[in-house]
């Protein structure tokens, strides 16, 4: 289940899965790209608000769950699913998903193409700082609470 060749087979038939049930909202794949965007930066946004601006509630730790669950798919699909869908659908290989504004920024200032590697490990280290805000917003508000 976790061998390279195995994940990629996985991969491989939840894109085709996908790319033909997507064939039933519109026959237009670029269409259907650009539902799976919304749909990408809504799965990743609201919780990423939520974690950042809201309070420590039930819906804090949902988004807490959801990005952990999003860098779990991302790391046993090599990547994530959803910017993979997107350029599949997209008939591109430059896209970065919800990356590629920032990463736009960066090939224009260094002059220089972004790899694959760079992305993930741009992932990893959102990933990381994500990790350290939520243990550090748990903690913060912990003690102000003690205070109080």
């Amino acid at each position: 289940m976790f061998k390279l060749e195995e994940r990629i087979e996985i991969t491989n038939k939840i894109l085709t899965i996908t790319r033909e049930l997507l064939k039933n909202v519109s026959s237009n794949p670029r269409l259907n790209g650009l539902y799976v965007f919304i749909f990408h930066w809504l799965i990743l946004g609201v919780p990423l608000i939520k974690i950042m601006l809201g309070s420590l509630d039930e819906w804090f730790l949902v988004s807490c769950i959801i990005w952990m669950m999003i860098f779990i798919f991302h790391v046993y699909f090599n990547g994530c699913i959803l910017t993979r869908l997107e350029r599949k659908l997209w008939d591109t290989k430059d896209w970065y998903g919800p990356w590629c504004l920032p990463f736009k920024f960066i090939e224009i200032y260094t002059n220089k193409k972004i790899t694959r590697n760079f992305a993930n490990t741009t992932f990893y280290g959102w990933g990381l700082f994500l990790i350290f805000y939520v243990i550090m917003k748990i903690s913060f508000l912990k003690v102000l609470n003690k205070k109080n």
